[in-house]
């Protein structure tokens, strides 16, 4: 464990007069699984009632080096899970290795999906999406660079969803409303499962009288940035979230003004930086900074290659992908990723992801969390 006496920092973990309040204490394991499908039929109406999506069949792999994956901060520790296709054929129950030397002109280099923001687009172009409709998936990626804690797992689910709109319609104002649209469903979500799950919240424990705000506030990163210099990136988004109790930080991946970091890196290719930004709330029981979508504007040609100049990406330019972006075969759109179990985790008031999600954790992870009294989903037999 690297040194480290536990697998968290007790920091980590919501603090120990809230654990008491985790709804799993009073639902069942059953019931957990109930309300979350609720909550999902629920998100899923309003996608396709509030924003006028249609649910389309979602990848879970792509051709490595056509441009489509999403290659998150562009770190070697995010890179996506690849593997390879031989497309060979062996007769069912033997082993046949290649021999040595052997060319296969068949063999296909492919990757995990790491997120679906390019794909979506390609989709809005194939289906001939009307402005102002578009396309949601169900999508599960595999972050391998990840280390689980309470509010991150190497398994990420989300809603990817994508809106075609009009290359005037790409301004702030834009943006906004599709964020106050998407918060509105979110806080009707929370109104219907409570009403039908009262007992999620703990009768006279602080934490039931912490609702979501209805109105969400927005704050560009750098005016974050200037209001708390001397906090780090999760300790000022933890502040503003504690002041609001939901904030959209808008402008994610270039860095501010006193030539600081960004508020957080960006993939150059999907979210123009300057029309982008987090969903950020108050998590009831952790008390801290709870990220639950990214969303945005998507690049166009002189912002992508800005973008891809500014992270020494240039060579991008020449992939199938961003070439044809380049070239304006590609609509305008708007789009992004609601995480589904991040949801779930908030408006269930669980503790911990691994409640609402089947993760890869490690035994010291289950170890301590169950010492602290979260009851997480296995992936395989426990020693108690």
């Amino acid at each position: 464990m690297s040194g480290e006496k536990t697998y968290m920092p007790e920091a980590v973990l919501p603090p120990k007069e809230n654990r008491v309040a985790n709804s799993t204490q009073r639902l069942t394991p059953l019931e957990i699984q109930k309300a979350s499908t609720e909550i999902k039929r629920f998100m899923e109406q309003r996608f396709e009632q509030d924003l006028k999506l249609t649910k389309h069949c979602t990848p879970l792999a792509f051709m490595s080096g056509t441009g489509v994956n999403d290659d998150l901060d562009g770190s070697e520790s995010k890179q996506p899970v690849k593997f390879i296709v031989p497309n060979r054929f062996v007769p069912r129950g033997l082993i046949v290795e290649p021999k040595k030397g052997e060319k296969n002109e068949y063999e296909m280099p492919c990757e995990v999906v790491q997120s679906l923001a390019n794909w979506k687009r390609l989709m809005l172009k194939r289906l001939d999406c009307e402005v102002g409709t578009g396309l949601y998936c169900d999508s599960t990626s595999i972050r391998k660079g990840y280390k689980g804690d309470v509010t991150h797992s190497v398994i990420a689910d989300q809603w990817d969803f994508e809106i075609r709109i009009e290359e005037s319609d790409r301004t702030v104002p834009t943006l906004r409303n599709f964020v106050k649209t998407i918060w509105k469903m979110i806080t009707d979500a929370e109104d219907y499962i409570l009403q039908k799950y009262p007992h999620i919240l703990m009768d006279g424990h602080p934490t039931s009288n912490k609702r979501l705000p209805k109105e969400i506030t927005f704050i560009t990163s750098e005016e974050l940035h200037e209001m708390y210099p001397n906090l780090t990136v999760h300790e000022r988004e933890t502040a503003i979230v504690r002041k609001h109790g939901a904030v959209f930080i808008q402008g994610m991946g270039w860095p501010m003004k006193d030539g600081s970091a960004p508020e957080e890196v960006r993939s150059p290719s999907y979210d123009d930086w300057n029309l982008n930004g987090d969903i950020m709330v108050l998590q009831p029981l952790t008390e801290y900074r709870h990220e639950i979508s990214s969303m945005g504007i998507r690049v166009n040609k002189q912002s992508l290659l800005a973008q891809l100049a500014h992270r020494g990406m240039s060579h991008q330019a020449n992939y199938e992908y961003q070439k044809n972006l380049i070239d304006g075969k590609l609509p305008f759109s708007y789009g992004g990723g609601l995480g589904i179990s991040r949801l779930l985790m908030l408006i269930l008031r669980t503790g911990h992801i691994g409640e609402v999600q089947v993760g890869l954790w490690h035994d010291a992870h289950f170890k301590q969390a169950r010492e602290a009294g979260i009851n997480m989903i296995p992936d395989r037999i426990l020693d108690e």
